[in-house]
């Protein structure tokens, strides 16, 4: 039986506050308007006076902020998420072939070309490329973070993943829900395809990127309301996006 994050056992040598403020910031990080002290009280379990108690002092970090008594992520979040994506290389590794698919192989499509990394159970867009020709709202609707089993970069990712690293990321329900779909992607190398999950008529075409280990560092994806004839393993911009993706792994492995 899986215990509460927020309550460690004796046997697991974690730092109970700590714990508590870290589930504390997960459940903000979910919640990008803003929760009140009582909300995230009931949300995580936690005693209302300890939430306080731990808001003040993840505050005083600059890791949270308030606007009357609403409380959101706080800037000193953003230094921690940078380091990271910096510490793997990924972006300065991925963004030239990015960059490439964008100027040559789409060559003024109306498409958007992401990069990005796994977080726990989400996959997080560190960077983003497009044209004049993108529609502002396709820019602007599609958001920064999704859970990994429900959008192709995360899916891409979860495939190179081993049966117990994807039971520990998502859980034996939510695995269950995908194992088909997984299995489908493994076949197909890692190459994701998905039409019409966020906005109507959008695409997405995602191939995963490795650094030495099997287990994919990150993904790029593109995504277009003109895409319908491009979402087959086979087709140019699937095959232009492997090798992209490819170079990107082997830049990470040599690097």
């Amino acid at each position: 039986m899986q215990t509460n994050p927020a309550s460690p056992s004796a046997e697991s040598g974690r730092v109970q506050s700590i714990d508590r403020a870290f589930v504390v910031l997960r459940e903000l990080a979910g919640t990008p308007q803003g929760a009140t002290a009582l909300d995230l009280s009931r949300r995580t379990g936690i005693e209302r006076t300890t939430v306080h108690r731990l808001l003040k002092t993840l505050m005083h970090w600059d890791m949270v902020a308030a606007d009357d008594g609403v409380y959101m992520l706080g800037p000193e979040c953003l230094l921690f998420a940078t380091a990271h994506a910096s510490r793997q290389n990924v972006r300065r590794a991925a963004l030239p072939y990015a960059v490439e698919l964008q100027e040559k192989v789409l060559q003024g499509r109306s498409a958007l070309v992401s990069i990005s990394i796994p977080a726990r159970d989400r996959a997080i867009i560190v960077e983003r490329i497009w044209t004049p020709r993108t529609p502002m709202n396709v820019i602007i609707d599609i958001g920064n973070q999704f859970p990994l089993d429900d959008c192709a970069s995360g899916k891409s990712i979860l495939s190179t993943y081993p049966d117990e690293l994807c039971l520990a990321t998502l859980g034996k329900a939510r695995l269950d829900k995908i194992r088909p779909l997984l299995k489908k992607v493994r076949q197909a190398g890692g190459f994701c395809a998905t039409a019409g999950r966020y906005k109507r008529g959008l695409a997405s075409l995602a191939y995963p990127f490795h650094g030495r280990n099997a287990a994919a560092l990150g993904a790029i994806v593109v995504s277009g309301l003109e895409l319908d004839d491009e979402l087959d393993v086979d087709s140019s911009l699937a095959q232009h996006l492997q090798r992209a993706c490819e170079n990107v792994s082997s830049a990470l492995q040599h690097g």
